[in-house]
């Protein structure tokens, strides 16, 4: 018995060792921990490149859509049927050539006091496409010699049209072809502009429409101006000004 125990214990030591593969395992564990940050750190890399291209693409494309937006609305035919309408064009040439008035400048005026609509009235009373006020329309019928006149026919575009180009002409005369006193004294009055004419020394060679005191007239007259310019460029070969 005591030598089975001697050769079971002999036996026993002389058995080699078992293997273990935990520091295996362990190894290879460490290994996928070290990697696997480096694949996600690459493919969030590429991701924000992709993003960063795309949103360039995106913005070049809004530049070109821009740039193309902006040339077709300063295409003279958008801005003909959009900006620079010209409706009632045969009354307005028609009663311009008649005294002796620049069509452009007239429909440069109507777009700014009424933006071609007959039955416009303004907050203090003017009324019409040429935006005359009552009392001025009286004294321009009478003028005129128009019968059955009466303040309702101021919604009429015709006659609206014939009584403003009319006094467009007293204008003219009165101030010796000066077209920015002419602007002038139809927004703001004749006595205003002869009140400013006096206070400033100005005479009728003025020609400064930045020097114009009341701020209200000053942006009239420099919109009136720039709009006649853009309609004698779109209109000039397409409207007989008898001329």
């Amino acid at each position: 018995m005591a030598e089975k125990k001697k050769q079971a214990k002999k036996d026993k030591q002389e058995m080699p060792a078992r293997e273990t593969t935990k520091p295996e395992k362990a190894g290879r564990r460490r290994v996928k921990r070290v990697r696997r940050p480096v694949k996600r750190k690459n493919a969030n890399a590429e991701q924000k490149a992709s993003s960063r291209r795309m949103w360039v693409y995106v913005l070049l494309l809004l530049v070109v859509l821009s740039f193309a937006g902006w040339r077709l609305w300063r295409s003279d035919a958008v801005q003909m049927r959009f900006v620079y309408m010209w409706p009632y064009q045969n009354e307005i040439v028609t009663y311009a050539r008649r005294n002796n008035i620049d069509p452009f400048l007239v429909a440069a005026v109507i777009k700014n006091e009424s933006e071609f609509k007959p039955g416009a009235v303004s907050p203090v009373g003017a009324i019409g496409m040429m935006q005359i006020m009552p009392e001025t329309g009286e004294w321009i019928a009478k003028q005129m010699g128009l019968d059955n006149y009466s303040i309702h026919s101021l919604y009429n575009p015709g006659v609206n049209i014939r009584m403003g180009c009319w006094y467009l002409s007293e204008l003219k005369y009165e101030f010796k072809d000066n077209l920015l006193l002419m602007m002038m004294a139809y927004n703001a009055g004749r006595g205003n502009t002869h009140g400013w004419m006096n206070a400033n020394g100005w005479d009728y060679n003025f020609g400064e429409t930045k020097a114009i005191p009341y701020p209200e007239s000053r942006n009239y007259v420099a919109s009136v101006l720039r709009d006649r310019d853009e309609y004698y460029r779109l209109y000039k070969d397409k409207v007989d000004t008898g001329k």
